[in-house]
């Protein structure tokens, strides 16, 4: 069956929306896949040191790629990568060893793996090798060079400098699986024993403590805000990610839930302060992981959900399409066919049992539609993946009828990522249900996903902008807390 006009123009459509929740296109999740681990080797031959960077390409595409190599203790090194144009910033890539000068890095994120197998001339200064798309035959050639990354930074105005008027700690504690210790950094007020604390949650995808993306450092930003504020923040690497331990790869929202439960319970236990009161904010999935948090746990005293969600995995899908085609001018009634397809894709994985019976069932059905094989198998390959499996089954509604505590939902209306409106709809709802009238929802003019004012809403305009984090919407975040924390109002 060939290609008809229709089916390419959905292809090009299906790309841009299916391998993440929040914003990862079918390429993204290849390169989202150059996930880092912590090297436990020690190697004979000499390694590479500081920054290096290249050009990571795939047809039209031509990307700056960065990896990073910090000599460590006991022989041990660490490489983190980045690829800011997308948004990547300190993943993890474990490195094997090999004879002679050839490196070998295992490359994982989601449920992807790729191998970049390259050759170091520490002479001529430069890396070169090829990266190996796992199961797709796709060979990208791939030659990195010494560079000086801080020098190639865009300007961020609203990025924290030193020296800040609190204090700022590392901190290090366990997660929810065996193996994992996630590693951050509490900021607090000099001076100040008893204070109110926040925990900062992270999206999708792999993310450091500061949220960082696309050289925006956002939860460093609300943190440096919320603590001038008087308030202790924790944010931290998420397993897998920065010098945290752990694989990210194939996590799912109930388990990065249960690692943000360590995460207040660190704040809490940390000696330096004594904190009275935690609030738990979490921006897009990371809302869901405060939503479990708060109703597994009562003594939290309250949430802010940023681009939160409060549809069901299913539910919520359909509707992120929707947004994208509201954000693009394309009415339902012109994408009727498309949105069956995707529609009836979500709702067979959401179905399903298992992974292997929700491949099979989408496989049958593309039978019986006649599908081009080439096009079946494009389609089908981000359902087969754990996170997004279980994505689909995930269903917010039951933790939001246990949740007794203040919530303030904010977003923006150029959130092309998820559907505002009927978002802020099902919260609402399932707050309710449980007995909580304790809901705020501000929707913000001109702002996007990543919570900055934006022109578009596109999901990689954030590069090319300098703001991290709309004023307006920390100055709502500020005001909230402090209220809801009896603080004062002032900020140093």
């Amino acid at each position: 069956m060939v290609a008809s006009k229709k089916e390419k123009e959905s292809k090009k459509a299906y790309l841009n929306i299916t391998s993440s929740h929040l914003r990862f296109s079918f390429f993204f999740l290849f390169t989202l896949g150059l996930l880092l681990f912590p090297l436990r080797t020690a190697w004979a031959q000499e390694l590479p040191t500081g920054s290096w960077a290249g050009s990571l390409s795939s047809g039209p595409d031509n990307r700056q790629a960065f990896f990073h190599f910090y000599p460590g203790a006991a022989g041990h090194n660490v490489a983190l990568f980045d690829l800011p144009v997308q948004g990547f910033h300190s993943l993890q890539a474990k490195l094997t060893p090999q004879p002679g000068d050839s490196l070998k890095f295992h490359i994982q994120s989601f449920d992807a793996h790729w191998i970049y197998i390259a050759k170091y001339n520490a002479a001529k200064k430069e890396i070169n090798g090829t990266l190996l798309v796992a199961g797709a035959g796709i060979k990208i050639p791939l030659q990195l060079k010494p560079v000086d990354a801080q020098r190639l930074r865009p300007l961020r105005p609203q990025t924290p400098q030193p020296p800040y008027p609190y204090q700022e700690w590392p901190v290090t504690f366990n997660g929810a699986a065996p193996g994992v210790q996630l590693s951050g950094s509490i900021t607090a007020p000099k001076g100040k024993k008893k204070i109110p604390g926040v925990v900062l949650l992270s999206g999708s995808g792999p993310h450091n403590r500061d949220s960082e993306q696309f050289y925006h450092k956002t939860f460093g930003v609300l943190a440096d805000e919320l603590t001038r504020r008087g308030f202790a923040v924790l944010r931290y690497d998420e397993r897998g990610v920065g010098t945290s331990t752990g694989n990210y790869t194939g996590t799912t929202i109930t388990e990065f839930a249960q690692d943000a439960k360590a995460a207040v319970r660190a704040l809490r236990a940390d000696r330096r302060i004594k904190v009275d009161k935690v609030y738990v904010i979490g921006h897009s999935q990371g809302s869901l992981e405060a939503q479990i948090v708060a109703a597994d746990d009562p003594d939290v005293a309250g949430l802010v959900f940023l681009a939160g969600v409060g549809l069901s995995g299913v539910e919520s899908r359909k509707a992120q399409y929707r947004a994208s085609l509201k954000a693009r001018g394309i009415t339902e009634e012109a994408a009727k066919e498309d949105l069956l397809l995707y529609d009836k894709s979500y709702e067979i994985v959401g179905a399903a049992p298992d992974s292997a019976t929700a491949l099979a069932n989408l496989q049958q059905w593309h039978k019986e539609i006649k599908m081009d094989p080439q096009y079946s198998n494009m389609y089908i390959a981000p359902f087969t993946g754990n996170w997004l499996f279980h994505f689909l089954h995930f269903d917010p509604k039951p933790n939001l009828n246990r949740i007794k505590v203040p919530v303030l939902a904010i977003s923006g209306d150029k959130d092309t990522q998820v559907f505002v409106e009927k978002e802020f709809a099902a919260m609402k709802a399932g707050l309710q249900a449980g007995g909580n009238q304790q809901f705020q929802s501000v929707i913000l003019p001109g702002v996007n996903h990543f919570m900055q004012t934006a022109k578009t809403g596109a999901y990689d305009e954030p590069f090319q902008l300098e703001e991290t984090f709309s004023p307006a919407g920390l100055q709502i975040i500020g005001d909230w807390l402090t209220k809801q924390a009896k603080t004062e109002n002032q900020r140093k």
